[in-house]
């Protein structure tokens, strides 16, 4: 099943908001049952939640901005997981410059004889 022109989503919006919701629903169901079976069960309680979400707000731009919610505390949390990496990373690095410097800096330089 292919996904309606946003015009004849409109038209169901407006017209029929229970087919629109049987599609939403068959899209959703489809797109989960395509993904690999690892992934599945996490996809099926992530759906869950959005549609807990969607129950619970009181009209449509509440849902938007509570499932906007839940993306940014996941991106907060997957931030704050990545981000002690790459500052250990990031400090390592700037460690072994100093160190580089320091040596560099430490050592007595020769100069070489030109030759004519």
């Amino acid at each position: 099943m292919g996904l309606p022109s946003f015009d004849d989503m409109l038209k169901l919006a407006q017209n029929n908001p229970e087919q629109l919701e049987q599609l939403r629903q068959q899209l959703v169901s489809n797109l989960i049952s395509s993904a690999p079976q690892a992934y599945q069960r996490r996809l099926r309680g992530l759906q869950f939640q959005i549609d807990a979400e969607r129950q619970i707000a009181s009209n449509p731009m509440s849902s938007c901005i509570r499932i906007s919610k839940m993306m940014h505390d996941c991106l907060f949390e997957l931030k704050q997981v990545v981000e002690p990496e790459t500052q250990k990373q990031l400090s390592s690095r700037a460690t072994a410059q100093q160190t580089i410097s320091e040596v560099q800096s430490a050592a007595q330089i020769l100069p070489f004889a030109v030759r004519a």
